[in-house]
């Protein structure tokens, strides 16, 4: 059995712009992708001390757009706007309605994901709010609100936040991308298809490789040397590489 492993974050401007790039690949190779939440707003920050440290943030997001082909919508360059973004970032926060939601509604964890990145970077949107999650992605509020009290998703969320570190060891980079196949010895073997924005023509090529079996495993001493990140930066344009 196959499937996708996708390390995104809700906060992260690439990952908003490559969710275009997997909805052609899942159109083309429909697989399960299993998705897992990141820590790229490390601490609670507000789209105001984004602004105020990277005043620069709006030609990053038109540089995103020439970039990639997506933009942001309007009412989320109207929070760049001094004393308009009072809205918090906080991943470590968001984990948790992305755990409850998968709890709520199972299978439908990358259209989750994908939902809230665009009411963030579409719509302007505080999706911190449980009433704009629950909206967003379709599911009774009282519930999601309810499920995610709950200390089991609590600890699921921080979890995956472990999870996801652990799996992109030094390279920290948002999104990052996998296809993960059974090895037939009762494992699985991963094959990396994107480490930061990549190209689709890129994505494409090297998910026929690692389904031919024609490329090497993710993690292995060739892949780290060659190096082949893509666009990755953090919430406020300033790229970590």
């Amino acid at each position: 059995m196959s499937r996708y492993l996708y390390i995104s974050d809700v906060y992260c401007p690439w990952c908003y712009a490559f969710g275009r790039i997997l909805d052609e690949l899942l159109a083309e190779h429909p697989l399960p992708v299993r998705v897992l939440a990141g820590e790229l707003v490390e601490e609670p920050q507000t789209i105001d001390d984004m602004v105020r440290e990277m005043p620069s943030i709006t030609a990053f997001f038109k540089r995103l757009a020439d970039t990639t082909g997506r933009g942001v919508g309007q009412p989320y360059l109207d929070l760049l706007e001094p004393g308009r973004g009072t809205i918090t970032m906080d991943s470590k926060a968001m984990s948790v309605p992305l755990a409850a939601l998968r709890a709520l509604a199972p299978g439908r964890e990358r259209e989750q994901l994908e939902a809230l990145q665009k009411a963030f970077y579409v719509d302007g949107l505080d999706v911190l709010d449980p009433y704009v999650q629950a909206t967003a992605c379709s599911v009774d509020e009282e519930s999601l609100i309810l499920v995610s009290s709950q200390a089991d998703i609590q600890e699921q969320a921080e979890r995956d936040r472990e999870e996801a570190l652990d799996v992109l060891g030094d390279f920290v980079i948002y999104p990052t991308l996998f296809l993960e196949k059974d090895n037939g010895k009762g494992g699985t073997e991963r094959h990396l298809l994107a480490r930061g924005y990549t190209a689709p023509e890129t994505v494409r090529a090297r998910l026929e490789e690692a389904l031919a079996d024609k490329t090497d495993l993710a993690g292995s001493k060739k892949e780290q040397e060659a190096g082949q990140t893509g666009h990755a930066c953090g919430p406020d344009g300033c790229c970590i590489l």
